[in-house]
């Protein structure tokens, strides 16, 4: 049997700019980064997507600058972030 679902991340956004909520309204959230650019927005966080299962170790590994710790500022409401659905035990 699987192991339950803890934690569900689908498609985290985190734009720094003006109005990038309505930026990713008009881009349907799959703007590409020359439309971020062009938008004069910056993008720290672009469509994250994961689940943890219980009894899972999960870590979140990459360069340096590219996100990481602004995904899990965003992921404990540090930042709001510009685009999220998170589901803490299944809700």
């Amino acid at each position: 049997m699987a192991a339950e679902v803890k934690l569900a991340c689908e498609a985290v956004w985190k734009l720094f700019g003006d109005a990038p909520e309505r930026f990713l309204a008009t881009h349907d959230h799959r703007p590409t980064p020359a439309d971020v650019a062009a938008a004069g927005l910056i993008c720290a966080v672009r469509e994250a997507s994961f689940e943890i299962h219980e009894g899972e170790i999960f870590v979140i590994m990459a360069l340096s600058g590219s996100g990481k710790s602004t995904l899990v500022r965003c992921l404990s409401r540090l930042l709001e972030p510009t685009a999220v659905r998170v589901l803490f035990d299944g809700s």
